[in-house]
């Protein structure tokens, strides 16, 4: 075991011993179940709420379509239909040859997938992408004392 090991295990055995950390990861873990429990309620709430709403609007299209009206003022707002249109393949091969024949690039987003990438360059630690930036932080985890 070299130095700098046995200084880190004495600093992990100073602060096991340090009375603050264990009132602040406590602290900690309350507020952390406090906000789940307010997040599932919220969740709850917020499903009946887009549930009505969506009741609404669906009345709203009727009444659009009836008339045959873009939009619909009155006194408290302006209904607004709008058609909105989404693509998907269920062929990315063929996709994939289209969009290099016609160098369509532009139609596909720009990010990379992080799990692949990441997976690929632990298999292939030499064959780093010209142009790739990594960013690398530390986080804080707390698990609750079974």
């Amino acid at each position: 075991m070299e130095i700098q090991d046995r200084e880190e295990i004495a600093e992990e055995k100073e602060a096991v011993e340090d009375e603050s950390l264990e009132d602040m990861v406590k602290v900690y873990l309350k507020i952390r179940n406090h906000l789940r429990e307010t997040q599932a309620k919220f969740a709850e709430e917020e499903a009946s709420i887009k549930e009505q709403m969506a009741t609404i609007e669906e009345h709203f299209l009727e009444r659009c379509k009836e008339i045959g009206a873009k939009n619909i003022k009155t006194k408290h707002g302006t209904i607004i239909r709008m058609v909105k249109t989404t693509y998907s393949t269920d062929d990315w091969q063929s996709f994939y040859e289209y969009i290099d024949e016609h160098k369509l690039y532009e139609v596909l987003h720009q990010r990379i997938h992080q799990v692949n990438l990441r997976t690929w360059l632990e298999e292939h630690p030499t064959l780093v992408p010209k142009g790739l930036n990594v960013v690398s932080s530390f986080s804080i985890s707390v698990r609750k004392t079974k």
